[in-house]
Formats: structure tokens, sequence, C-alpha cells
């Protein structure tokens, strides 16, 4: 087998459909063996149903993932996987037809390890005014599930994203498996399992390429473009932040929290208030949420190192 992909899902039987629907129209090169490995995540919805319509026309097996989890589920594929290469996306996303083609091209002719794709957002409803993509407050563009590095193959500084990379089976025997601490579990959104691991890789030596080819289409929606999820989106990645780099043995610590995370967020409070322009008020204000979940993750560690 040369190819598997792992495709997690959990309650999203209808968007599901779509994704698998996608599939059906692949362009698969001719000799390039491949299936699609579904792994329910404990859905109580018809999730099952639209799994099974699916595999009459794709090389799909349907496999039930029963701790609770999105480490936990792309685990288990990885561990049914049969293919040379195993490639991830997501249950609300889309691939283009040639998306397959791409991915396995890219370990053909090139020496790595591991491979990220284009990632188009498809808005599904207006860009808020207050959302900025460019200039200084670009960074507010990270919570938009984005993944686009121009258009050659090549190492990049930032990883890729669970929705769209693939990696040769060495990886997972070489660098382990994903952390179960972290990703989202249920509907509990815990970010972070799929840059924990390809920095773990990275780290080890492993080289990980763009490929603008292998393109998967994510859609925005409605509900993701509303000030109180990119405050949630940047106070839990605020946590990861802290869990993905630990603050310094020698800082200074009050309550258990580095002394700067203090000095840090007062900055960015008096950022937020003092600012005039609309944009600049909100992303400092993200900032303080961000700074907000490091400090309580820094609280949530010292905890558990006294218990």
């Amino acid at each position: 087998m040369n190819l598997s992909v792992v495709l997690c899902t959990f309650n999203r039987a209808e968007t599901l459909r779509t994704a698998l629907g996608s599939f059906a129209e692949l362009h698969v090169p001719a000799g390039l063996t491949w299936e699609l490995l579904v792994l329910d995540n404990n859905s109580t919805d018809h999730t099952r149903q639209v799994a099974e319509a699916a595999a009459a026309r794709l090389p799909l097996r349907y496999l039930g993932a029963p701790r609770q989890g999105k480490s936990f589920a792309l685990n288990a594929g990885i561990a049914e996987a049969s293919g040379e290469v195993i490639a991830f996306t997501d249950d609300d996303a889309t691939v283009d037809p040639e998306w397959l083609a791409a991915l396995w091209r890219a370990f053909e002719q090139h020496d790595c390890i591991g491979v990220g794709g284009r990632i188009v957002p498809v808005w599904t409803s207006p860009k808020p005014r207050w959302y900025c993509e460019t200039g200084p407050y670009r960074q507010m563009a990270g919570v938009i599930v984005r993944y686009e590095h121009g258009d050659a193959v090549r190492e990049v500084e930032m990883l890729p994203f669970g929705a769209n990379m693939a990696f040769r089976r060495t990886a997972f025997t070489t660098y382990g498996f994903f952390d179960t601490t972290l990703g989202p579990v249920g509907t509990r959104l815990v970010p972070g399992e799929d840059t924990e691991f390809c920095g773990r890789v990275r780290a080890g030596g492993g080289a990980i390429l763009y490929v603008p080819d292998a393109i998967v289409y994510h859609p925005v929606e409605e509900a993701r473009v509303r000030k109180s999820y990119f405050q949630g989106w940047y106070y839990r990645h605020g946590k990861i932040d802290v869990r993905l780099e630990p603050p310094p043995p020698g800082a200074i610590r009050w309550f258990g929290v580095p002394r700067y995370l203090f000095r840090d967020l007062l900055g960015e409070l008096l950022r937020w208030v003092t600012a005039v322009d609309s944009r600049q008020r909100f992303y400092h204000k993200l900032a303080c949420w961000r700074r907000l979940g490091q400090i309580a993750e820094c609280r949530r560690l010292r905890g558990a190192a006294s218990a």
C-alpha cells in the first residue's frame, strides 16, 4: 500500500459527507494504491451511515476510536494504516482533485520525512471589519486555518497543520505518535497536537516540506469569525505556548507564574485601552487573552507539581 489517509471525526456527519464527496473526485495516478481510514471518535449522530455509504465508492474503512480525544483517534488510525505514507485531513475540509497525487509525488521526488500542503480558507460569511490579514496586526489571521507560502516546494519556518499534512511511516517509528495530552477532546477545543508532533520531527532533524499543489479547502464558519471565538483561541494557544515551551527554570516567579508574564500582560493591557484604531485595539486585547492563558497554564502546572 502506497498511501493511507487518516480522517478523524466527531459528530459532524454532514460536513463529513461533503468531505468524503471530495475524495470521490480525486484523480488517482495509475499504479498508486491508497486507502481512507475514517476514525469515529464516539459520534452520536449518523456519522457511521455517512461513512458506510461512502465506502461503496471509495477504498474506505470505517473504524471506531473509543478513547475520547482526537490524538487518541489519530494514533489509532496510524496503528491501522497500511501505507508507506500516512496523510491527514479534517472532517470539515475538502480536498482538491490533485491532492493525493501531489502528496505522493512530493515523497517520490524529494528527500523528506513529511510535507504540509496548501490550505485555502473558504469564507462562508463576510470578513468582519476588525479582522486583519496584513500589516502590523496580521498575526490575528492565525486564528483562521490557512497555510500559504507561495508556489514552490521548499522548507518553510511555519510548521504544517493537521488539516493537510503527511509523513512517511518511519516518522512515527522514529519520533513517536501524537501527544495525547494535546488535541480536541469531544467538544473541548485543545489545540497543538499537530504543532507538537511536527516540532518534534523537525527538532530531530527530519525535513518537512511545503507542497503548494497538495491543496485542501477549509471552511471559515460564521461562528469562527466572532470576537468571542478569537479571544478563546488566543487564550487556548496561550496555554499551549507554555506546554510546548515551558518558561526558563530560573525565572523569578510570583504565585508560580514567571514575573515577566505579568509585565507583558500589563503592557498589552495599556496598549489595548490606549489604542485609537479599532483593529489595533482588538489585536492587543487578543494579546491580553494569550497572556492570561499562559498565566493560567503556569498556575495549573504549579498545582500539578505540588500534587
